[in-house]
C-alpha cells in the first residue's frame, strides 16, 4: 500500500531542500512576474528588455529555473515591470 503524506504547503520542504523558505518566496515572486507579464500583455522579449537581462535569462526564471538567482534579483525584477505597468 502506498503512504500518503500531507503536504507542509510548501513543496521545497517537503522535499527536503535546505533552503525552502527561500524558494518559496523566489517562486512566488516569479508567478507574480508572469502575471503582471501577461496582465500587460507583454512579450518575454518586451519584459527582458525592460528587466535588462536575456530572453533566455528571463525564460529560465519563469520556467522555475531561478535556485542560482538571488531574491534580491527577483524582487528587483518584479519591482521593475510592476513600476513600469503602473
Amino acid at each position: 500500500m502506498i503512504e500518503i503524506e500531507e503536504s507542509t504547503g510548501n513543496v521545497y520542504q517537503d522535499l527536503g531542500g535546505g533552503d525552502a523558505c527561500e524558494m518559496q518566496t523566489k517562486s512566488e515572486a516569479v508567478m507574480k512576474l508572469a502575471a503582471l507579464m501577461e496582465a500587460a500583455q507583454m512579450s518575454g522579449s518586451e519584459a527582458a528588455d525592460k528587466l535588462e537581462i536575456s530572453l533566455e535569462k528571463l525564460e529560465e526564471i519563469l520556467r522555475g529555473r531561478f535556485r542560482d538567482v538571488p531574491s534580491a534579483a527577483i524582487s528587483k525584477y518584479l519591482n521593475q515591470i510592476s513600476v513600469n505597468e503602473a
